[in-house]
């Protein structure tokens, strides 16, 4: 194991990069990261000495990430910030430890009995109705209440992002899962060392949240429910039964699916509304 030392700026540069190693144009990085060319070229300079980047082809040059070893340190080394962070993951890194949360400290804290806690986001061509009506994780159950003899049926959608590629369109990605689940969550990487510098893009995240009826959940270790905070509760969505039978028979795995239906063929006081 070793430990590199970054800069702000380097780390920044760094997670802006595609995690496939695709190249990325130093125009289109210096313009995505609103830095004036001094300042990228120093963060460019800092990661290639590093060996943490290499040069590409492109239009005024291009960087894409070199292979960096799984079980390195990456350590920010800053006069404002100093630092020890793990090192950048690619979204998908982050489905597994979520579903685990999900389905443990997540489910506890929110008295939802699962049926199916499953990642979504990777069906290849299975036709799920677009891009963009495939959330990344999706949860279905039963939510029981202390006082209530019944039992709701939810079926809750995420979005997950890391928090170097964070923007409103999250919201709108998981406004297209809500019509047709019964809530719906953009799940954030808030890593909390790095947290004051996306305030103001977390900012906007939570107002388009919030007007869209749309929950935010924030967390700092995906894999620790005590890290995780919802910032934002999801409005409940008055979906019709026939859309949410349709999601699941188009989003849900045939395991799934055969959980659910025999879930369905044991319930007790079950109720949609």
């Amino acid at each position: 194991m070793y430990e590199l030392q970054l800069t702000i700026d380097e780390y920044h540069l760094f997670v802006a990069l595609p995690d496939s190693r695709e190249a990325l144009g130093n125009t289109a990085a210096r313009t995505y990261l609103g830095w004036n060319r001094l300042r990228y070229d120093r963060a460019r300079a800092g990661l290639l000495e590093k060996q943490l980047v290499v040069r590409a082809r492109g239009r005024g040059g291009a960087l894409r990430r070199a292979p960096v070893t799984d079980d390195s340190d990456v350590s920010v080394d800053d006069a404002a910030c100093s630092a020890t962070i793990r090192p950048p993951v690619a979204e998908a890194e982050l489905y597994e430890p979520i579903l685990a949360t999900l389905k443990t400290g997540w489910s506890e804290d929110r008295g939802f009995n699962a049926l199916v806690i499953e990642e979504t986001a990777h069906q290849g061509r299975r036709p799920t109705g677009g891009y963009w009506t495939r959330p990344d994780l999706v949860a279905v159950g039963m939510k029981t209440f202390k006082h209530v003899p019944h039992q709701q049926f939810e079926i809750v959608t995420f979005e997950v992002k890391p928090m170097a590629k964070l923007n409103v369109i999250a919201v709108f990605e998981a406004l297209a899962h809500r019509r047709a689940s019964t809530h719906a969550y953009v799940l954030i990487e808030m890593r909390n060392e790095l947290t004051d510098a996306y305030v103001e893009t977390l900012g906007n995240v939570q107002q388009a949240a919030t007007e869209h009826g749309v929950g935010v959940i924030v967390f700092d270790d995906p894999a620790d429910y005590e890290t995780w905070e919802e910032v934002v509760v999801a409005e409940r969505s008055e979906t019709p039964p026939e859309m949410l039978n349709d999601f699941i028979e188009t989003q849900v795995s045939q395991p799934g699916q055969q959980a659910i239906e025999t879930a369905i063929a044991r319930g007790r006081g079950w109720v949609v509304g």
